[in-house]
């Protein structure tokens, strides 16, 4: 009994000030640690830092961000910063699927604001700084698709009248007479190179309706006359025509496929952080669905 005695008067002081040392610690690293930001501290120093390249306001951001993202798990580390899982909320498509990207916040000396310091993309984190030039080239270049798609759907128009101008006059050619379309198919591209004087997209859209509505019976011409169907010139002319009235459609559905791409793409992490805050909103088609 004497020995057990002397050896727990020796050992449990020691046990108690490891234990109780060991318990500081995590108190200290804790403390050293600090508190987690909330969802809307995270929100907002997004915002915050957003408005430094835009005059957005930062109401309006942070209304943005509750739209596109969902802030996750937090873990703070010995330095105080914050590791912010963030994911989009977007639905996944064929082309992205839903992203969780790692944001890092700093402490600021006011406990209710952070500084969002960097951003993470393809498993590597960047300081913020690099992330605003990176979404302007890139959304840039996609609204620059949008538009070079809807000048092709535009461009396509002119040559689908050109094309059957081409096929017009070598049937009158041929046949030593005008043949019945060439009149209205005339008037129709007159009418289309005026609209496209202006930039009314419905004009253009109206215009083209009523071209197509003349180049309807031109396709119908080796029908009306057998002879055509015998010729080398109009039945590649006819040809041409017809891959010209095809490209319509195809440009067509090019345009709303651009369109489609960068309403999505702001809506991707990492853009959907900034994206609004900088201006790149949601482009509404400017033709109509069909």
């Amino acid at each position: 009994m004497g020995i057990f005695l002397f050896f727990v008067s020796i050992f449990l002081p020691v046990a108690i000030n490891q234990m109780a040392g060991h318990v500081a610690g995590q108190a200290a690293a804790q403390s050293a640690a600090g508190v987690a930001p909330t969802r809307d501290q995270v929100l907002s120093a997004i915002a915050t830092r957003v408005t430094t390249q835009s005059q957005s306001p930062v109401s309006a951001i942070v209304t943005s961000l509750l739209e596109l993202v969902e802030v996750g798990p937090t873990t703070v580390g010995p330095d105080g910063k914050a590791t912010v899982i963030v994911k989009e909320t977007t639905p996944s498509n064929q082309r992205a699927t839903n992203k969780s990207v790692k944001l890092v916040f700093a402490p600021t000396s006011d406990k209710e604001k952070w500084n969002w310091e960097q951003f993470e993309d393809n498993r590597r984190l960047y300081p913020v700084d690099r992330l605003f030039p990176y979404v302007k080239t890139q959304l840039d270049k996609l609204r620059a698709e949008v538009n070079s798609a809807l000048a092709a759907h535009l461009d396509a128009m002119t040559k689908e009248g050109e094309s059957a101008t081409k096929v017009l006059e070598t049937v009158k050619a041929l046949l030593k007479s005008d043949p019945a379309p060439l009149g209205p198919v005339t008037q129709a591209r007159a009418a289309l190179a005026e609209a496209k004087k202006g930039t009314e997209i419905e004009a253009i859209a109206m215009a083209h309706r009523e071209l197509e509505n003349a180049i309807g019976p031109v396709l119908q011409l080796g029908e009306t006359y057998n002879d055509l169907k015998a010729n080398d010139a109009y039945l590649r002319l006819h040809e041409e025509l017809k891959a010209a009235h095809g490209l319509i459609a195809t440009t067509r559905e090019n345009y709303f496929k651009k369109v489609d791409t960068f309403n999505d793409e702001i809506r991707r992490l990492p853009y959907a952080l900034v994206a609004y805050g900088m201006e790149y909103t949601k482009i509404e088609p400017k033709l109509r669905q069909e």
